[in-house]
C-alpha cells in the first residue's frame, strides 16, 4: 500500500497538508540541479487559502512516501484560482547553487576541492564528498553560477578519466558520489513493472572526424572513428582552438567529441510503476528482449508521480557503459 505524507511550514512549525494533496510529481535530471517537487492541493477550508503556502516567508516543502523523506526542498512558487485549486513547485537546497553568481578563479585543485569551496561559500550542508582525484590546472568563470563552476569541474574530471560524478541534496545535506553500479539495483522488466516504452536511435547528429584548427588554419589535433565511418560514412567536423592550447585541453575536446558526437546516440524511455530506487544518476538492469535490451543503464532523468494510491515513474536511460 503506498503512502504519502507532505508538510509545509518552516522554523519547526509545519502544517500537514496530505488530506489537501490531489497530484504530486517529483522530477530530477542529471546534469541539472535541482529535484523538483509540484503539487496541486484542493482548498477544502481546512485551512485559509492564505496559509496554506506562501512562497515569500522562506517555508519549506517535506515529502514522505512509505515514512520516509525522498524530498526537502524551499518553497519557491504558490499560485491559486478561482477554482479553489492551489498550486505549489518546491526545489531542494542545490537551488542555492543555481540561483548565485560569483567570479571563480581555481589552480590546481580537484572537482571534489572545488565542490567543497562553493558549499562553503554559500553555507550549504556538506553531505559527502567522494575523491574525484584528477587535479585541474586552471578553471576561471566570471559571473557565472556555483552550479555551472561544479559542472565545468566535474565534465573536465570525465573527459579526462572516463568517470563521471554527480550532485545530489538528501535530507538538506548535499553530496557528490561517483556514478557507478549499485550492489543492490531495481529491475524493469515487461514482466514485471514497464507499462510503456520507447527506444529511438539518430545519427543525424553524429560525425566521424574531428580537426582542430587555430584562426590562421594551423591543425593542432585530429580524431577519426575509423570503424564507425566504414559503416556510416564520413562525417566531419572542424572546431576552431586558441594558438596556445595546451595539449591536455587538445586530448580533453578530443575526448568530449568521442563521448558526445562520434557515436550513434541512444535513448530509452520507459513508463512503470514507481520505484524510488530509480532517480537520477543511478541505475537499473532493463530486461526488454524485443529490443534487445538486457543490460545495466544509468538513468538521465526521472519522474515519480504520486495520486490517489499510485505511483508510477517515467524514466529516461542511457546506453552509455557503465564503468
Amino acid at each position: 500500500m503506498i503512502v504519502t505524507k507532505m508538510m509545509i511550514g518552516k522554523k519547526g512549525s509545519y502544517k500537514n497538508v496530505t488530506n489537501l494533496v490531489q497530484k504530486t510529481t517529483i522530477t530530477g535530471r542529471r546534469g541539472d540541479a535541482p529535484r523538483t517537487l509540484s503539487a496541486t492541493l484542493v482548498d477544502s477550508g481546512l485551512f485559509p487559502r492564505a496559509n496554506i503556502a506562501n512562497s515569500g516567508e522562506g517555508e519549506q516543502v517535506f515529502f514522505y512516501y512509505n515514512k520516509k523523506e525522498i524530498f526537502r526542498g524551499l518553497l519557491m512558487t504558490d499560485s491559486r484560482s478561482n477554482k479553489r485549486i492551489l498550486t505549489i513547485k518546491a526545489y531542494d537546497n542545490c537551488i542555492y547553487l543555481c540561483n548565485n553568481k560569483g567570479n571563480f578563479s581555481f589552480k590546481n585543485q580537484t572537482a571534489t576541492e572545488i565542490f567543497k569551496y562553493c558549499l562553503n561559500k554559500l553555507g550549504l550542508p556538506l553531505g559527502e564528498a567522494v575523491n574525484t582525484g584528477h587535479v585541474i590546472g586552471e578553471l576561471i568563470k566570471k559571473n557565472t553560477t556555483y552550479w555551472d563552476v561544479i559542472q565545468d569541474a566535474l565534465s573536465q574530471t570525465y573527459y579526462t578519466t572516463g568517470v563521471r560524478y554527480y550532485v545530489s541534496s538528501e535530507k538538506g545535506k548535499i553530496y557528490l558520489r561517483k556514478r557507478q553500479e549499485q550492489k543492490s539495483m531495481p529491475i524493469l522488466s515487461l514482466k514485471s513493472n514497464i507499462q510503456t516504452y520507447s527506444m529511438s536511435r539518430s545519427i543525424y547528429k553524429t560525425r566521424t572526424r574531428l580537426t582542430l584548427t587555430t584562426s590562421k588554419n594551423v591543425k593542432k589535433g585530429s580524431f577519426i572513428n575509423s570503424a564507425l565511418e566504414a559503416k556510416i560514412g564520413e562525417f566531419a567536423d572542424i572546431q576552431s582552438v586558441d594558438e596556445d592550447i595546451t595539449q591536455t585541453e587538445l586530448n580533453l575536446k578530443i575526448n568530449t567529441f568521442k563521448a558526445e558526437t562520434s557515436l550513434v546516440d541512444q535513448e530509452l524511455s520507459v513508463t512503470a510503476l514507481g520505484d524510488m530506487r530509480c532517480i537520477s544518476g543511478k541505475c537499473a538492469y532493463v530486461d526488454i528482449s524485443a529490443i534487445g535490451a538486457k543490460r545495466i543503464m544509468y538513468i538521465e532523468e526521472d519522474t515519480h508521480t504520486f495520486g490517489d494510491g499510485y505511483h508510477k515513474m517515467d524514466l529516461k536511460l542511457s546506453y552509455e557503459k557503465t564503468k
